[in-house]
């Protein structure tokens, strides 16, 4: 009964554990590809912000060698100047002219030694050229001087004092070579115009060098800026003139107001419209800046590379989890059905038990009804045979009318069992009955195994109602059903026979409230609790069986004469309403197993008397507590 009923309550739960798991192995299913896709998503925002940020810091590195670079040749350049003026200070022009010869080839010499020169030269306020030298030799012009007052570097002296001035590039005397034009005004005692000095430096040679800088660099450029905004030089030449830089519309005219001496920005470059990251620095005191970018394309094409890597990381990964997911829901499945299975051969083997139960139970009955119709019979031939005897006729009608309410208890006896069992087979989806009386509960299983535990055994039922509880937690047929299958295995375990004790008493945990000759399980929350043991004089069992000893599916029964599932129905109905198993055994010694069943409420104890649910009088004891 209750373990049949154990039983159908396991299997759903069991079934529902298993869909329980498919459930979060979907779940699971989903994060293994949801994981490494948010991972790669996270991973390429990473990487590419790591790229631009590595790509704007080495800019602005490369920007720095640049600018010592081209800070050594004007440095180079403007001591140069110096030199030359130097040699012409407190001259006038007539005696420069004669010393024009001498000059040109010590400057010639300057510039065998120099290849970023092209060249010198001496003009006067009105812009004749007086003295030249280039990489081809000493000039030395006529009389007649050609005028440079259409070069810009001497024109910006003429308006006013410009310091180092770098002019636009033009084409140099030297095989007409794009040239820039540095320049300084002559220093004269009372600081007017009077011509400048001049050098020329050859674009090729820092064309050159920037070549080298961005060896390995994909698109990037290099472009030297004058304050103006006029772009002097760039590198890769585009064989367009050279753009003046619009303060209004540059990026770097833009910056250069607030952060002149030098930065990083991102725009689209105004030489050839790509968006670039560009770096910019000073160079030195000078009116010009130098400036390196590099395409935003090109740094997305590396971020572009990574990504395929980082996908195909990503994609092993979501592959080898989701392989690992579904092999497990594989694995599930088939421990779901097979779960499902074994639940239904289990339902179908306690329903087997059951009936068998119930056989036995109808042949005892039957038995008794058996007597009762004997008693019934032989009443009636004796009332035939005595028709003349009045008073004999009236004890034969008592003794029938005993036989018949005989009967009728044991009818009644099986009848409440069957609506017992019935009901709680009802019960299986909703609330079992909140409360039993022990007493009843012992005595109406007692009765029926003093009928059905067969001619070798007997049975004695043994109550001490000293402070026993009215009512303990569970169903009151599952507890019947409980205290069956113990006396069953009780049985069983004395194969020769034997007796078969069933003892109730009360039972107290807590402070001070321990009998010390009682031992209760740890587990036990403080209070009244009724104790139903089931003693048997059979082998017992060892202390390796012992320990397994209510494990669902253990035994140690013949095949087909057990199932494991008796004592861990048990244990499962105590342990589902508070209450605990203790087995008490040893070889040789029998089995006491004794099952602690919380008190409902405060303690209630209800007077108990023999025959208390309608228990047979010779069936039950009546023991007082010494």
């Amino acid at each position: 009964m209750g373990e049949g009923r154990a039983q159908r309550e396991e299997a759903p739960s069991r079934v529902g554990a298993a869909a329980d798991t498919l459930r979060r192995l979907r779940w699971a299913l989903i994060a293994a590809v949801a994981v490494p896709a948010l991972l790669f998503v996270g991973a390429a925002w990473f990487d590419r912000e790591r790229l631009l940020r590595d790509a704007a810091d080495d800019a602005a590195r490369a920007a720095a060698m640049l600018r010592e670079h081209a800070l050594k040749v004007l440095d180079t350049k403007e001591l140069l100047l110096l030199h030359l003026d130097r040699h012409i200070q407190g001259r006038d022009w007539r005696e420069i002219r004669a010393l024009r010869d001498g000059l040109a080839e010590e400057m010639r010499t300057i510039l065998a030694s120099r290849p970023q020169l092209s060249g010198f030269g001496l003009a006067d306020a009105e812009g004749r050229l007086w003295m030249a030298a280039t990489r081809a030799g000493a000039e030395t012009p006529a009389e007649d001087a050609p005028s440079i007052a259409h070069r810009e570097f001497w024109s910006a002296q003429r308006e006013h004092d410009a310091g180092t001035f770098i002019s636009r590039p033009y084409a140099g005397a030297a095989g007409g070579h794009p040239t820039l034009g540095i320049s300084r005004r002559r220093s004269t005692p009372d600081g007017t115009f009077d011509g400048t000095v001049h050098v020329g430096v050859a674009v090729s040679y820092l064309l050159d060098f920037w070549a080298q800088a961005v060896r390995g660099q994909d698109g990037a450029a290099i472009s030297l800026v004058r304050s103006d905004g006029e772009v002097l030089a760039r590198y890769p030449e585009t064989g367009e003139p050279l753009p003046r830089l619009a303060p209004q519309t540059s990026a770097l005219m833009q910056r250069l107001k607030t952060e002149p001496r030098g930065g990083v920005y991102r725009a689209a470059s105004p030489v050839d419209g790509a968006e670039r990251i560009a770096a910019y620095a000073g160079v030195g005191n000078y009116p010009v800046v130098i400036e390196y970018a590099v395409p935003v394309a090109s740094v997305r094409a590396v971020w572009r590379r990574h990504l395929l890597v980082l996908g195909g990381i990503c994609a092993l990964a979501a592959g080898a989890l989701g392989c690992a997911v579904l092999s497990a829901m594989r694995q599930a499945r088939r421990l779901a059905e097979e779960q499902g299975r074994r639940a239904a051969a289990e339902a179908t083997l306690q329903e087997g038990q059951r009936l068998e139960l119930l056989g036995r139970l109808a042949a005892g009955v039957a038995h008794d009804f058996n007597n009762i119709v004997q008693a019934v019979q032989g009443g009636a031939r004796l009332i035939e045979k005595s028709a003349a005897d009045p008073e004999r006729i009236r004890l034969l009608a008592r003794m029938l009318d005993e036989a018949a309410g005989r009967g009728a208890a044991l009818t009644r006896r099986m009848l409440d069992f069957s609506r017992r069992e019935a009901a709680g087979a009802a019960n299986d989806d909703g609330a079992a009955d909140p409360a039993a009386a022990p007493a009843e509960a012992v005595a109406s299983v007692c009765q029926l195994l003093s009928r059905t535990i067969g001619p070798l055994h007997r049975v004695r039922c043994e109550v001490e109602p000293e402070g026993l509880p009215a009512l303990v937690r569970g169903d009151r047929g599952e507890l019947e059903a409980a205290v069956m299958n113990l006396a069953v295995n009780a049985r069983d375990a004395m194969p020769e026979g034997g007796e078969v004790v069933v003892r109730l008493a009360a039972g107290r945990v807590g402070a001070g409230g321990d009998d010390p000759a009682v031992p209760h399980p740890v587990r036990l929350r403080p209070g009244v609790y009724a104790r139903i043991s089931v003693t048997d004089a059979g082998t017992g069992m060892p202390p390796e069986v012992l320990a397994r000893a209510g494990e669902p599916f253990f035994t140690t029964k013949p095949r087909g004469r057990g199932t494991g599932l008796g004592l861990s129905s048990v244990r499962g109905f105590v342990e589902r309403v508070g209450g605990a198993m203790h087995i008490d055994s040893a070889v040789g010694r029998g089995t006491v197993v004794t099952l602690w069943l919380p008190a409902v409420g405060p303690a209630q104890v209800a007077p108990w008397r023999p025959g208390m649910g309608n228990a047979r009088p010779e069936a039950v004891t009546l023991r007082p507590v010494s």
